[in-house]
């Protein structure tokens, strides 16, 4: 199991950015069944915020690029209160944004890696305490 964020889950739908290619092969295995992957219920505010505002999409391919997310059927979990205080921990230590830790908190509760293309994010996570590690496209 993987933990995606969402600069690796747009790229399915944004596909003419760098790492498009290696993020399709993330989404492929997890259809596969091979490596599963999960995310907190944040991406799809995230995705859905960008979708709308990236300003290359129209309105038909915005939908399309919608319901293409909702069709993979991610594994989607609620941060409750320990992992969440993990996220806020993290936040501050990599001076991040705590919609950002919460993919790595996530990762932590459930044991697996965090799969990133936000390699400035990757880097304000180097040398931090974190029990997962941190792959980038």
């Amino acid at each position: 199991m993987v933990v995606l964020d969402a600069s690796v889950v747009l790229k399915w739908a944004l596909r003419d950015e760098a790492g498009a290619a290696e993020a399709l092969e993330y989404r492929e295995r997890h259809r596969a069944g091979v490596e599963p992957a999960a995310v907190p219920e944040l991406l799809f505010y995230e995705a859905a915020n960008t979708i709308v505002w990236c300003g290359r999409l129209t309105s038909d391919q915005a939908e399309a690029a919608w319901n293409g997310l909702l069709a993979v059927d991610l594994g989607v979990y609620s941060l409750r209160s320990s992992v969440m205080l993990r996220a806020m921990e993290l936040a501050k230590q990599a001076k991040a944004a705590v919609y950002d830790t919460c993919y790595v908190a996530l990762a932590e509760a459930l044991g697996c890696d965090l799969v990133t293309a936000d390699t400035k994010f990757a880097g304000r996570l180097r040398g931090k305490s974190l029990r997962c590690r941190v792959r980038t496209l």
